[in-house]
């Protein structure tokens, strides 16, 4: 005669190897897919802070150079065209090149500015373009050419 109560409770108790397996799967699963959405999160936060970082030098370099035309430098030695600034270091160690758009009739003059981690990579960056004025114009005026050049060139402001 079989015993009741000691095979059915014999096969009852615990997990078998299969369903602890089987969970181990699932939990490194998700273990996996949030170290992996976390690297991601890291790598673009680092990317903003790069993204910050050269937008501050940027203003910087622009203010730096608005100084500089308005007290009249960067001029040529005959006072006609504009010396560019062929590759510079910034202090953070940064490099920074300037190139003048020879103004045209009224136009405001305009710089291209390109900043890189190196002195090499210069060349390998996309320019930013700067509004600068000879003289201290007020800010409706800076603005109007702003917008006369979008209008011109069909960029978003």
């Amino acid at each position: 005669m079989r015993r009741p109560g000691k095979s059915g409770a014999r096969g009852q108790r615990g997990f078998t190897l299969i369903e602890i397996l089987v969970a181990l799967f699932i939990f490194l699963t998700g273990v996996t897919g949030i170290l992996a959405l976390m690297t991601t999160a890291l790598a673009l936060h680092r990317d903003g802070l790069h993204v910050a970082r050269a937008t501050r030098q940027l203003d910087d370099v622009i203010a730096r150079l608005q100084r500089q035309v308005s007290d009249g430098g960067h001029r040529q030695p005959g006072g006609e065209d504009w010396q560019d600034v062929a590759a510079e270091k910034l202090p953070d160690g940064t490099w920074c090149s300037v190139h003048f758009v020879p103004p045209a009739g009224v136009e405001p003059l305009v710089a291209e500015i390109r900043l890189a981690g190196s002195q090499a990579g210069l060349p390998a960056t996309r320019p930013v373009r700067a509004v600068l004025s000879e003289g201290h114009q007020p800010e409706k005026e800076v603005q109007r050419l702003r917008e006369a050049r979008t209008r011109a060139t069909g960029e978003k402001p």
